[in-house]
């Protein structure tokens, strides 16, 4: 998976953590949790977190061996939560990519970064699971203290809250972005 605000280009991300000197990856974007959920009562059945990588990549293990189908969803701290279109069987060993299209996410519910590639939209600062006006108080509070560092508002990842994250969050609130899922 890619997110919005910290795609550079070249099916790479801003390494966020590594940025802040957090962990000694030089890779390291963010943490990530991912869930499984039950395809028919929708009830969480296992979570991991993982830290996602510059390429887009995550490894996550569930502390129970699940099998079966399960649809995944994404969460991470500043992007809108992301469920994939159906179920996905789940083995010993499985693997799920977002980017390489829209409908891999339900609803279509993602933004296409470059030709191809399909990435998670930024800008769910409160976690409502819609990017919109109550997304604004906490960038403008940051922007106008001058946060710098490890920030849910930074949504661009360059380790400052500044003009710069602002375009996302316009963008994203104008065209009513919010979660999809069944």
């Amino acid at each position: 998976m890619f997110i919005q605000g910290y795609y550079v280009g070249a099916s790479a991300m801003t390494p966020v953590k590594a940025n802040q000197g957090i962990g000694s990856s030089s890779t390291d974007v963010d943490d990530i949790l991912v869930e499984l959920r039950n395809p028919t009562t929708l009830e969480l059945v296992a979570s991991a977190q993982g830290v996602l990588q510059s390429n887009g990549t995550a490894a996550c293990t569930f502390s129970t061996s699940q099998s079966g189908s399960y649809y995944i969803v994404v969460k991470h701290r500043n992007s809108i939560e992301t469920w994939s279109t159906t179920p996905i069987t789940i083995g010993a060993s499985s693997s799920y990519n977002f980017t390489t299209s829209a409908n891999k996410a339900y609803g279509d519910n993602m933004k296409e970064i470059e030709p191809g590639v399909w990435a998670f939209y930024s800008g769910d600062i409160n976690q409502d699971e819609t990017i919109d006006i109550l997304d604004f108080p906490a960038i403008y509070d940051d922007n106008d203290n001058f946060a710098f560092g490890n920030y849910v508002t930074d949504l661009n990842g360059d380790g400052s809250v500044d003009i710069l994250d602002f375009p996302l969050l316009f963008d994203n609130s104008d065209n009513f972005i919010y979660s999809a899922h069944p």
